[in-house]
């Protein structure tokens, strides 16, 4: 069953990680090889900031050696800057993805919706358009607002071959944290994102993903722990898993994922 979870960080080039995850003399063209050798999967963030191409995608591809899946997170004006133009985005998005999808190393792909993104009529018709429009990809979305956490999109996102995040954060007045809001999986994927449990750094803003507060927050042994279940059960359910950390700051994400690959491999073979 361990062939069925894929675990690793979200990004892999964070500057922090030199000396704590890499080793001090690595180059950085070479982090992604590296990362390779410890990793069975990458969810690739950069993808969000720059409107990717197939030769990027390539290039990938190849500094891994062809051995990470990657889950790659939708660009930003798919989610957060959404424009009447927005399906020439998603045409280029999808082309860009092409060579690991015919690899059969494309995961997923990520659409996280920013806190603003509201449950509104107006919003489901984009969603379920966008949705759409990916037909034939393998499709999660992650919703920064409770108010999706609801039956009816549910059952929309089933129609449209869709997954839903499951979310460990702050229990914050609007986050939809996995755990309390009961957030069920959907279709294939059980897909986990590991954002860290920093409830006083949540909205405190820095001069960059380093400087910001939000991730930056250390799993406990138990806390990870608490997950075995979770995987379990969607593993018997016939759904592979993924797992992401995203609390990269201080090089923590790299050393919780390295502990949850150790927890998972300790608790396999399943029973029952």
């Amino acid at each position: 069953m361990m062939e069925q979870i894929l675990i690793g960080t979200s990004g892999y080039d964070h500057p922090e990680l030199k000396g704590i995850f890499y080793p001090a003399d690595l180059k950085r063209k070479d982090f992604l090889s590296y990362y390779s050798t410890v990793f069975n999967a990458l969810e690739l963030n950069s993808t969000f900031y720059g409107m990717p191409d197939s030769n990027r995608m390539i290039s990938f591809l190849e500094r891994s050696s062809f051995k990470l899946n990657f889950s790659v997170k939708a660009n930003r004006l798919l989610t957060h800057e959404v424009s009447r133009s927005w399906s020439v985005c998603a045409e280029d998005f999808k082309s860009a993805l092409k060579p690991v999808l015919e690899k059969n190393l494309l995961s997923t792909v990520l659409f996280q919706f920013p806190e603003s993104f509201s449950y509104s009529v107006e919003n489901r018709f984009y969603l379920s358009s966008l949705l759409k429009s990916f037909e034939g990809f393998p499709k999660v979305v992650e919703f920064r607002h409770r108010d999706w956490i609801r039956d009816s999109v549910f059952d929309g996102l089933a129609k449209r071959d869709s997954g839903i995040v499951f979310c460990d954060m702050p229990q914050l007045k609007n986050l939809p944290n996995g755990f309390s809001a009961g957030t069920p999986f959907i279709g294939k994927h059980a897909y986990i994102r590991m954002h860290g449990r920093n409830a006083n750094g949540w909205y405190v803003y820095g001069n960059s993903s380093t400087e910001t507060p939000r991730y930056d927050y250390e799993y406990s042994e138990d806390e990870l722990k608490s997950f075995v279940p979770i995987i379990n059960a969607s593993l018997r359910e016939g759904r592979s898993v993924q797992m992401y950390f995203n609390n990269h700051p201080k090089g923590v994400g790299t050393k919780n994922a390295v502990q949850m690959k150790n927890i998972l491999a300790g608790n396999f073979p399943i029973d029952g």
